[in-house]
């Protein structure tokens, strides 16, 4: 779409992704190495968050993101579940992909995209890479005459 209408291509990062993750399910461990808890016993953790390392926090991870983006309006793409778009009454839409904690963003209504970017600011810790340059080893290139992939 972005190289079709000529969109600009936005890169956003999310800081510690898979600590914003919510379990749904009761998850204990063991304390961390080198933890000592009171009068020397050995204890168990039952987990609030996710963390890494868990089995459950890329499901936890992707789960929060979807309900933050499904806050702002925003709906997941029913063939491609990383693809999520927003159309406004006046037919404007906006795309964010997702891949684990990388997100590009286009549109062609600029303050869409500021708005969206608050949005997420607003519930993670979150970078603005700017213009899109390399996404998942791809290196891009945006220019007046079109887009470049390498």
């Amino acid at each position: 779409m972005a190289a079709m209408k000529r969109w600009p291509l936005f890169q956003l990062d999310i800081k510690n992704s898979f600590l914003h993750g919510d379990l749904e399910e009761e998850i204990y461990m063991e304390e961390p190495h080198g933890f000592l808890g009171q009068g020397g016993r050995s204890l168990v953790c039952k987990l609030q968050k996710s963390i890494y390392g868990l089995k459950q926090s890329p499901r936890a991870w992707f789960g929060r993101f979807s309900k933050v983006l499904q806050q702002f309006g925003m709906t997941r793409c029913e063939s491609d579940h990383i693809v999520f778009l927003k159309c406004s009454s006046s037919n404007q839409y906006i795309y964010l992909v997702v891949y684990v904690d990388d997100i590009v963003i286009t549109s062609d209504d600029y303050e869409r995209i500021k708005a969206l970017k608050q949005h997420l600011f607003q519930n993670f810790q979150t970078k603005d890479l700017g213009p899109l340059r390399y996404f998942l080893g791809i290196e891009v290139a945006q220019s007046k005459s079109g887009i470049a992939i390498s």
